[in-house]
């Protein structure tokens, strides 16, 4: 099944693999990344914005700086990856360890993790299922950062592995 070829827009995300391509998925995300800020902003008046995570029952923010600032620079580089920004609240909402692995990760001492001054991250995983497109199966991991206030802020959310 997976001999047929995939097609060249997928959910309006450009699938091929060229700069301008890229270029096109990068410009997809922020604004995809903006609209739902926007939609958090409205949808809770008084609150920060904030998704619901079922398994961990906390409330993790967006904040573009950060999650925003990390999609924009790494979910354009494949489909799937700017596909899981489309589809962030959702996966957000339903995302879950892994099975046999830790879900609390030390936060690396270099880069936006240390600059964000995150205590610990966190990695959990949704996975994509479609039983009548093969390009529609595979698996997204995301990751939150955990900051000393206990607060859980979404970092990243890219592709990991096509089933």
């Amino acid at each position: 099944m997976k001999n047929i070829e995939l097609p060249k827009i997928i959910a309006g995300i450009v699938t091929a693999k060229d700069n301008k391509s890229i270029a096109e998925r990068r410009e997809l995300v922020i604004k995809t990344y903006k609209t739902l800020l926007n939609k958090l902003a409205n949808r809770n008046k008084n609150l920060s914005k904030t998704i619901h995570n079922d398994f961990l029952n906390a409330d993790i923010h967006l904040i573009m700086r950060e999650g925003g600032k990390e999609a924009s620079n790494r979910n354009a580089f494949n489909w799937q990856s700017t596909y899981a920004i489309l589809n962030l609240e959702t996966i957000i909402k339903n995302a879950t360890p892994a099975e046999r692995e830790n879900i609390f990760v030390p936060v690396k001492n270099t880069g936006n993790q240390k600059a964000h001054k995150y205590t610990n991250m966190v990695v959990l995983y949704y996975k994509f299922v479609d039983e009548k497109k093969w390009y529609m199966n595979f698996t997204v991991r995301l990751m939150l950062g955990v900051k000393s206030d206990g607060r859980y802020i979404q970092y990243s959310v890219n592709k990991v592995d096509t089933i």
